[in-house]
């Protein structure tokens, strides 16, 4: 009985504290796959699984390194992760979200955080929301409500309003795409800017 309970503790000491790395293929898909493969008592998820409200698994403090060829791409650091099978397959960050995507040298190249997000696994996509924040070696800023990772076309973008803040301007737009380590970007619609040195100038 005794190393059954212990058996038992050191389950629940690691999926509260579990580091999680994938090699290359469909990031999101092989995530997905691992969460089935961590299920405890089948008889429990199966229950779960059978409802629309709960999730069939949850895991705490959680880190994500997927990489390709050995190189750090992506690493995904929340407090919670949900798996949810009804009504379509997603994976839930309720709790928040950091994202580092890594260039080719293994150095950061930009972060995402955002309150919540989601993976669909079915159309390999993360849509972050609510207070999303996407910041690039160059210190520029992306501020918006909703932001979707697109795996199968490598590209970050939105519909909703974005502001870009860099040290020179703030533009702001609706509508906005780039890539996940947005060393470039387009906005749809341009609704106007804000030029910080002129108005530093004069303030001075």
């Amino acid at each position: 009985m005794l190393d059954k309970r212990e058996n038992q503790s050191k389950d629940k000491r690691l999926r509260s504290s579990l580091r999680i790395f994938v090699s290359k293929s469909s990031f999101f898909c092989l995530l997905t796959t691992l969460f089935h493969s961590c299920s405890n008592d089948p008889k429990i998820v199966e229950s779960f699984a059978t409802t629309e409200i709960l999730p069939s698994e949850t895991m705490k403090q959680v880190e994500l390194i997927y990489t390709e060829n050995g190189i750090l791409k992506v690493k995904i650091i929340a407090n919670k992760i949900e798996r949810f099978s009804t009504p379509t397959p997603v994976i839930d960050f309720s709790e928040g979200i950091l994202v580092y995507f890594y260039n080719d040298s293994v150095t950061v190249a930009s972060t995402l955080t955002a309150q919540e997000a989601i993976i669909d696994d079915n159309n390999q996509k993360m849509i972050a929301r609510t207070n999303v924040e996407l910041i690039n070696s160059k210190n520029q800023k992306l501020n918006t409500e909703e932001l979707i990772w697109d795996e199968r076309s490598t590209l970050i973008y939105t519909q909703e309003l974005v502001q870009i803040t860099s040290e020179k301007e703030v533009i702001f737009g609706e509508g906005f795409e780039s890539t996940p380590d947005f060393s470039s970007y387009k906005i749809t619609n341009v609704r106007g800017n804000i030029n910080i040195q002129e108005k530093n100038d004069t303030l001075n």
